[in-house]
């Protein structure tokens, strides 16, 4: 796998020196066979991750600055990168030192300091990073990760960079085998993502469920909203009309009535609002005026760019504009909010949000909890917490709590999470048992060495969590519905892995067997699995790790007493 990488790293073709728009050149029309030719599909993390949010702490915004093709482009860029340098670091991909240089002269005579500015010489075809760019998440063992979905343009340079940064960086590179551009995905950092329905008119080869769990292994999602995209809009992406604010709070783009779009985001807005986060917290939903457009790319104030303490909103000499600010700063009254003119950037499919990409803080702290539900448990025995963490940095062991108060008006007590041996990430801790009738009110606490404080929920109070004690019923534990449950195969044809995704209420042996068309036994993999959802993953070779032949082969699945048979085609 490593000598491949690096060969697609090397053998990229000439770049060539024109500005491609957002949306595919008709000479890229001809070449759409050629899109993910180069993509490299990796086996998932294998662990229990995290994709954190837009407005969580970064480290750097990544921008592709193909220097020189008129100022008023280059305007933007530069404009970006003064207000970006002023919080965190700029991340300048550039093709030569003859670009490296210029892009650093324009920006220091336009008084902006390079101090805080790196530089990054690698091929590219196109400026708009977020579409190819990276995607960071973290993992179980408290490592960092880069996802990598397949471009959806036949612009091959473009498609390596995550790889190129991953290798730079020391950080591992996980390549999905979705076609997903990064400007249709937005995350709340609790392990839901919104995308709009583009990605299934893009990977038809996947069923929902199958993008779902894909979804969950690469990237951590626990649930996976899809919307339905806009209408007469080129590109299909989300975020041109929806932006991520915090764990809860969503802002929907609102066209006057009678525009093609009106009604569609009125039910985009309520559909949204009808879905929890992991804490079981409805979304909010704020709007903001759309400019009226029946453009293919129309201008929008949802494609902006959240950077630590600030926001930059494309403005776009608009009527709405100053509406636009007026807004982002009352749901959002701890930033800045920074308007950035345009409205030379009209026309072409995108604006902030879509030439630049975040990179995450390198110190994190995610906390990981299914709150417990009500009347499951009885009055004798204490309430089992569990929750998993994922940190940058050793936690405080006097400061892992669970904070708990027994009906309204009394005050919280404090008791300890302690690490679960034979589950590494996990702590558990007690609620003790309480009277029939009673409330539970909680939430849980956790510290790292990084000087990072998470709470679960995230705003508590007023949230907390909560469970109502009844009689007489023993506790058990559960596990959430979601909607992957059970046994799903895929992919199917399978190229490259096949993945094998189930969920078990208790420990069970799981056993997978593949068959050849004679009923011979070609593979067997079996292992005891632990109350949970997991995952297997298959790289299509045989007992005698022999890469198999292309053509059909029969499975069957054995959960315990359970078994699901079927086939899948194996193309190699």
């Amino acid at each position: 796998m490593a000598f491949l990488i690096v060969l697609i790293l090397i053998a990229q073709p000439t770049v060539d020196n024109d500005l491609l728009p957002q949306w595919m050149t008709a000479e890229e029309m001809l070449r759409v066979d050629e899109i993910g030719k180069g993509h490299v599909i990796t086996t998932p993390p294998g662990c229990r991750v995290e994709t954190p949010g837009e407005f969580e702490p970064l480290c750097g915004v990544f921008v592709t600055w193909r220097y020189g093709y008129g100022s008023s482009q280059d305007i933007i860029f530069r404009e970006i990168v003064r207000e970006v340098v002023e919080v965190t670091k700029a991340f300048i991909i550039v093709r030569s030192s003859n670009e490296q240089n210029n892009v650093g002269t324009y920006l220091t005579n336009g008084g902006v300091f390079l101090d805080s500015v790196s530089f990054s010489m690698y091929p590219n075809n196109s400026i708009w990073s977020r579409d190819y760019g990276p995607w960071f998440m973290r993992k179980e063992d408290n490592g960092e990760g880069i996802v990598d979905f397949q471009y959806n343009r036949p612009r091959p340079s473009d498609d390596t960079i995550p790889w190129r940064i991953g290798a730079d960086w020391g950080i591992p590179v996980y390549g999905s085998p979705l076609e997903h551009p990064g400007g249709n995905f937005m995350v709340d950092g609790l392990g839901t993502g919104f995308a709009s329905n583009l990605i299934y008119d893009e990977n038809p080869g996947y069923s929902a469920q199958e993008i779902d769990s894909l979804m969950l292994i690469y990237c951590g999602l626990e649930q996976f909203i899809v919307l339905p995209k806009i209408n007469i809009e080129y590109t299909g992406h989300i975020d041109l009309w929806t932006k991520i604010l915090n764990d809860t709070l969503v802002l929907v783009g609102e066209y006057a009535a009678g525009h093609p779009n009106h009604n569609l985001l009125n039910q985009n807005a309520a559909m949204i609002a009808s879905f929890k986060n992991r804490e079981g917290i409805n979304y909010r939903i704020a709007r903001i005026p759309m400019p009226w457009s029946t453009s293919n790319a129309p201008p929008s104030y949802l494609n902006s760019l959240m950077v630590n303490n600030k926001v930059l909103v494309p403005l776009w000499g608009e009527p709405e504009d100053d509406t636009a600010l007026v807004i982002y700063q009352q749901l959002l009254p701890n930033y800045d909010i920074v308007g950035i003119d345009c409205s030379y950037m009209a026309g072409s499919g995108g604006a902030i949000h879509c030439i630049a990409m975040q990179a995450a803080s390198s110190k994190f702290l995610h906390v990981n909890h299914d709150p417990l539900p009500d009347t499951t448990f009885d009055t004798l025995n204490d309430y089992r917490v569990r929750a998993g963490i994922i940190t940058s940095s050793s936690l405080l062991s006097d400061s892992i709590l669970i904070f708990y108060k027994v009906n309204a008006g009394s005050i919280f007590n404090a008791t300890p999470l302690v690490a679960v041996g034979d589950t590494p990430g996990v702590y558990a801790g007690y609620i003790p048992a309480q009277s029939a009738s009673d409330t539970v009110f909680y939430y849980l606490l956790a510290k790292n060495d990084d000087d990072i404080r998470r709470t679960s929920p995230t705003n508590c109070p007023p949230h907390t969590y909560s469970f109502l004690i009844a009689p007489g019923v023993s506790v058990t534990e559960t596990f959430p519905q979601k909607p992957w449950i059970g046994v799903s195969v895929f992919p199917n044809p399978a190229h490259s892995y096949l993945f094998v995704s189930f969920c078990v209420a208790e420990e069970t042996e799981v056993k997978l067997e593949l068959h050849n068309i004679l009923g011979q036994r070609v593979k067997q993999l079996q292992n005891a699995y632990k109350p949970g959802y997991h995952t297997i993953t298959w790289d299509l070779c045989d007992e005698r790790n022999r890469r198999l032949a292309s053509g059909v082969y029969f499975y069957s699945i054995h959960l315990g007493v359970n078994e699901e048979k079927g086939k899948v085609l194996v193309v190699q």
